[in-house]
């Protein structure tokens, strides 16, 4: 394949990426930390440029076939695949990124804005565009306008849950249906994993699916806690392998397996119970749920899962209180946790919670309390371990220092996110002393019955 080009002179392109090959290798660690974070802000702010040109290309090629009398229907055909090629990406991506330009340059000033200063990438906006996409201009504005002081703080995933919540809240009735029709797509597939592996996947409701991967989950931690682990042949094996092992015998029929009471926690205001709430509900790990939905799920007697209601107050800031009709669980702290950060609480990682963490080390007399605790996943739990790491905040904010003395900063967001903005206010943390065992926990007021 033969490819020709033509490049038109831009002096200040051209300047930097001179510059770029006249760039030294750093010296220390910590200039390598920073020139590191600079290039990222610069990769942002590079891909704004691309963003912006593309909305140029646009207006540009519309106009000249005004010009020329070209149908409208005809006009702009190709774009995309024009936008992919100089991207040397698949068409679909070349139209996903020209779709991105317009609708940051129509409706997406804020998110537009960050791209520009370098605070966030573009997979950032793309995730929030997407979601996002079936709002109406004014709607897509409102979430935009929500979700500005959150970037440069939250990753893409989190900042996709939280614009999905505030597109739920706004418009609930078409969230709900949405939901409704996504249930007709449920389905199994697969897909070549590599080295001989290939992945099982299978798509449905969320909270069957959760109750599935939670049940499997809870049977392996108590076969390694048995001791049970080996195989046929003697070989231990690790709780993923366990749940594999185990899913694919309850797939053939062959497990006797004792059911696994899974619960999930579900985290709503009070209003969401009633009937003209629209601020989404929020499943713990996995995301905003539509109102209509999780009142739906609440009074279904057939659903499998025992869905745990979490109280918030009318500003989804503060947790009042823990469904206290269910059986007392240990670990009321490790629930309240989970609820709070929802995924791993490290800058940016948004991996699921694997481990309730001390922000000060226990070793060094720090309090097993509300104040103290951090979801981590396991690879971030490890790695705060190294040496030269450290932790440092409280309930609200968490400091991450690395070796070279760098800081990264994640201040949790709100609880519910979604909720209406104008009735946010500073979450205020819950007391740490009573935070710390289930006997307060449930002393705390329950909340309303559906």
């Amino acid at each position: 394949m033969t490819t020709t080009s033509t490049t038109a002179d831009d002096p200040v392109l051209d300047e930097i990426d001179r510059q770029i090959t006249r760039l030294e290798q750093v010296q220390t660690e910590s200039a390598a930390i920073d020139r590191i974070r600079k290039t990222e802000r610069l990769i942002g702010r590079l891909e704004s440029v691309q963003l912006w040109d593309t909305t140029a290309l646009k207006t540009l090629r519309l106009t000249r076939e005004t010009r020329g009398n070209i149908p409208k229907a005809h006009r702009g055909k190709g774009l995309g695949g024009e936008v992919a090629l100089a991207r040397s990406v698949s068409p679909a991506r070349g139209k996903q990124h020209l779709e991105l330009a317009d609708t940051l340059s129509a409706d997406m000033r804020h998110t537009s804005a960050a791209l520009a200063d370098g605070h966030i990438r573009a997979e950032h906006a793309q995730a929030v565009a997407k979601e996002t996409s079936e709002l109406s201009a004014l709607q897509r504005r409102k979430v935009d306008a929500a979700m500005k002081d959150r970037y440069g703080t939250a990753g893409p995933r989190e900042l996709a849950n939280e614009a999905r919540a505030h597109a739920q809240r706004l418009n609930p009735r078409a969230a709900a249906d949405r939901f409704a029709k996504a249930k007709d797509h449920r389905r199994v597939t697969t897909q070549p994993a590599g080295d001989g592996l290939s992945k099982l996947i299978a798509i449905g409701p969320t909270a069957d699916v959760v109750a599935a991967e939670q049940s499997l989950r809870q049977w392996a931690k108590t076969q390694v806690a048995k001791g049970k682990t080996q195989d046929k042949d003697g070989k231990k094996r690790t709780r993923d392998q366990l749940m594999f092992d185990e899913l694919l015998q309850r797939i053939a029929g062959q497990s006797d397996a004792p059911a696994v009471k899974v619960e999930i926690l579900l985290a709503m205001t009070p209003e969401t119970l009633l009937a003209q709430g629209a601020d989404p509900a929020w499943l713990v790990g996995h995301g905003p749920i539509p109102a209509p939905v999780a009142r739906g799920w609440l009074a279904d007697a057939d659903l499998s899962v025992y869905l745990r209601r979490v109280f918030t107050d009318p500003q989804a800031q503060q947790i009042l209180g823990l469904e206290s009709q269910a059986r007392r669980f240990p670990g009321g702290v490790r629930k309240m946790v989970l609820l709070r950060d929802n995924s791993c609480r490290t800058p940016f990682c948004e991996a699921p919670i694997v481990d309730t963490d001390h922000i000060v080390p226990h070793r060094d007399v720090g309090a097993s309390n509300w104040k103290n605790a951090s979801g981590l996943c396991a690879a971030c739990n490890q790695t705060k371990e190294n040496r030269g790491w450290r932790h440092e905040g409280d309930a609200s904010t968490l400091h991450v220092i690395t070796p070279t003395g760098h800081r990264y900063t994640n201040k949790a967001g709100p609880l519910i996110p979604g909720a209406e903005p104008q009735r946010a206010h500073d979450p205020k943390p819950p007391d740490g002393n009573h935070a710390n065992d289930d006997a307060s926990l449930e002393r705390l007021p329950p909340g309303p019955s559906p």
